[in-house]
């Protein structure tokens, strides 16, 4: 009874921390898309793992190392939302594979793929010939985003939350300049009134304002 009082308490504890924790910070975790979301989840798993069965940890050290993870991975996720840099350094960025049609050779290498897995991924994707790829990356929680030429269901985000996102804007072949004059037309000069902007390959906005 000695051991699994603790047990059931620490338990306990790290349940309605985890808890709290998804209600702060949103329910990302639970499906993890970013390297800040699958390192939460692999850190917070080592805490309640290796802390429960520890009869030489106490609760109240339990709580202060939980405490300490909840703070530290509140403080990314503002600096990441705050700052494209900061995001970039965490998270990573989308490593093209083809771009355009063509096949970027040396970039294989930084996305830790070889060709053979490369056609497997493909093969899932019910794609079965290269020369039918318009854009394939590999975005920064591993997933294969594979675009074929033609499609016209395609669609870019070149707007989150107030925040322009450079990389969306470039791979479309633009720039600022021609988003904020776009936004002009819809009556609109301050990007922080934006919620969201979706370019269609029909050469449309999709705008959701705040």
């Amino acid at each position: 009874m000695d051991f699994i009082i603790p047990v059931a308490i620490k338990l306990t504890i790290g349940f309605i921390a985890l808890v709290v924790f998804m209600n702060l910070n949103g329910r990302s975790q639970l499906a993890p898309t970013s390297t800040e979301d699958q390192i939460g989840n692999y850190v917070l798993g080592g805490i309640i793992g290796g802390v429960i069965y520890n009869p030489s940890i106490t609760i109240v050290q339990f709580l202060i190392v939980l405490l300490i993870w909840g703070l530290l991975m509140t403080t990314i996720d503002f600096l990441k939302n705050s700052n494209k840099n900061v995001k970039k350094m965490i998270d990573g960025q989308i490593v093209y594979l083809i771009k355009g049609g063509k096949m970027i050779t040396e970039n294989f290498a930084q996305a830790t793929l070889s060709i053979p897995d490369f056609y497997t991924k493909l093969r899932t994707k019910g794609i079965f010939k290269i020369s039918d790829i318009e854009d394939a990356f590999m975005e920064s929680n591993g997933q294969l985003i594979v675009i074929q030429k033609n499609d016209e269901n395609y669609s870019n985000l070149l707007i989150s939350e107030g925040k322009i996102l450079e990389e969306n804007l470039e791979h479309i072949g633009k720039d600022d300049k021609w988003l904020r004059e776009e936004l002009e037309k819809y009556n609109i000069s301050d990007i922080d009134d934006v919620f969201l902007v979706e370019y269609s390959n029909d050469d449309k906005l999709f705008i959701v304002k705040k």
